[in-house]
């Protein structure tokens, strides 16, 4: 999920699960699987409830066994991390690097509109879904005004348009 930012498109990367250890660390559970984003000194941090995001300077990123990411940051006591459990944490896209010619932010995609490869439309694009599958699930507004949801795992995404906000997909009906 993410805001156009004046700044740019900013990303949904992980949640903040618990602390680790006793020095303030924290794991972060990554919505992408992969390895840490450890070229990241900084992080964004969102509250649930809250619109406000805070900046959290980041010491080491590390991985643990299951998955999670590891952060140091030296604004944290162990203390402060117990009032962060289940915060966002947001990244801009731009520190990311660019993008291959054939990549894409999923978030991009909203507002989008999903068509077949013969041009038919599927519907629009409202939101991104946060699931475990290790690909996106897209929330469309199908052309009857209904929500439906939409797997899409790389070998069912053909195309994006990106200035005409067009995307052709290959799924199952």
């Amino acid at each position: 999920m993410t805001s156009d930012a004046p700044g740019g498109t900013i990303l949904k990367i992980g949640i903040v699960m618990r602390p680790h250890g006793l020095r303030g660390a924290f794991t972060i559970k990554p919505l992408s699987p992969g390895p840490p984003p450890d070229f990241l000194t900084h992080i964004q941090l969102q509250i649930p409830g809250s619109e406000e995001t805070f900046s959290v300077p980041v010491r080491t990123w590390k991985s643990a066994s299951s998955g999670h990411w590891i952060v140091e940051s030296p604004d944290f006591t162990l203390e402060r991390v117990q009032t962060i459990r289940n915060a966002i944490v947001l990244a801009p896209a731009e520190d990311f690097g660019p993008l291959d010619d054939d990549e894409v932010w999923v978030e991009d995609l909203i507002g989008s509109a999903v068509v077949w490869p013969d041009g038919k439309a599927r519907g629009q694009v409202t939101g991104v879904m946060e699931s475990p599958a290790p690909y996106p699930v897209l929330v469309l507004s199908d052309p009857e005004g209904r929500e439906i949801f939409l797997p899409l795992p790389s070998e069912h995404f053909i195309s994006f348009d990106e200035d005409g906000k067009i995307l052709v997909v290959s799924t199952p009906e």
